[in-house]
């Protein structure tokens, strides 16, 4: 916005420290409990009642959540409570989708933010009636590509469908499957490269937690670059029909898996594992079983915390149970998803282009082009 004044968040809004809070079954009459990676569960209290941008604190720090209801944020996320006399909550909202918060990140591992870093950030403050029509012509660009993005969701879900129709349920096995471990199932679970990325410079793209969608599917919006040596390529880079697990994460994060489907080959960071199956096994069953509801508990329950974090080191992942069905039925099964990805790629590309116009949008509000 030109002309118009940049003020400090510490002057205009407030940062909610989350806690941890026990969760409970039942929604109905209950408050949702948000980490850095959206709802993770339900509470009988909440810590704010008002409009507010959740951001988060450990993990996944470049995806803020609008949050219109009374809520609970556990300790990966911050909520930000804007002064409504200066701030419309929107219009904060929207600046933060289009800030770099990794750029406030220091460590090498995993992304942090610190409540002194973000008060220090600098937003335009336009007077309030502008800051609420900006807000409303991104609302609605941003709506249309919701829209695409719900579309998208019916091919996960449609791969999930798929998945239980094939296998059955995990948890009753009603198709009397024989019953193993993933290590079964595996020839290699391997950790990534220590290296520290660069924004811009190095020869490959680095895979990082942020890459991998809660769902199983990968943003590639935000990357890093490193250089690896010829004695490294073997141990450090992932190539098409190899998957990803994230061993290390917010709790509710913890365990995102994707296969990799690329034909370029990138490097993948030390808090993902590289996963190859062995004669037994494809590679699209195992990651759909760790994207099944089932595993995704299973997970959440097994996972130790470690100064605020969840970690699932190589062991505990390969010790996870699964069902062992033939290879020649997991065979059938990862061509069928490959035809709904093919479809999903199609949906993809229109879903791009409301997302690039939606950006192109972002950029020119806070440019003060509109």
């Amino acid at each position: 916005m030109k002309n118009v004044k940049r003020v400090r968040w510490s002057d205009v809004l407030t940062i909610i420290n989350g806690k941890n809070q026990k969760q409970v079954l039942d929604a109905n009459g209950c408050y949702p409990i948000y980490g850095s990676g959206g709802v993770m569960g339900y509470a009988n209290d909440y810590l704010c009642e008002e409009s507010t941008v959740i951001i988060g604190r450990k993990g996944n720090i470049n995806s803020p959540i609008f949050v219109q209801e009374k809520f609970w944020n556990v300790d990966t996320a911050f909520g930000l409570s804007a002064n409504r006399k200066l701030l419309d909550p929107k219009f904060l909202y929207y600046f933060c989708i289009q800030f770099d918060f990794e750029r406030l990140n220091t460590t090498v591992t995993i992304p942090s933010l610190t409540k002194a870093r973000l008060l220090d950030i600098k937003i335009p403050l336009p007077p309030l009636p502008e800051q609420r029509r900006i807000a409303e012509i991104l609302d609605l660009a941003d709506a249309a590509r919701r829209k695409r993005r719900e579309n998208l969701a019916l091919y996960d879900d449609l791969i999930r469908s798929l998945f239980l129709k094939t296998f059955g349920d995990p948890v009753n096995n009603q198709k009397s499957w024989p019953a193993g471990t993933i290590r079964d199932l595996v020839v290699e679970a391997k950790y990534g490269t220590s290296k520290k990325a660069d924004l811009s410079k190095g020869e490959y793209p680095v895979l990082r937690m942020g890459n991998i969608t809660y769902e199983g599917n990968w943003d590639f919006s935000s990357l890093k670059y490193c250089d690896l040596e010829e004695k490294e390529l073997d141990k450090y880079l992932v190539h098409k029909g190899d998957m990803l697990f994230n061993r290390t994460n917010s709790r509710e994060l913890v365990g995102k898996t994707a296969v990799y489907r690329e034909k370029k080959p990138m490097a993948y960071a030390g808090y993902l594992i590289r996963v190859r199956p062995n004669k037994m096994a494809n590679i699209e069953y195992i990651s759909a079983h760790l994207n099944s509801t089932w595993a995704k508990l299973y997970l959440s329950r097994k996972c130790k915390s470690i100064v605020g974090m969840a970690n699932i080191n190589a062991q505990e992942l390969q010790d996870i149970p699964i069902l062992k069905p033939p290879v020649e039925l997991q065979n059938e099964f990862a061509i069928q998803v490959q035809e709904i990805n093919t479809q999903k790629s199609r949906e993809q590309a229109l879903y791009d282009q409301h997302d690039d116009l939606f950006n192109a949008l972002l950029q020119r509000a806070f440019k003060g082009e509109f």
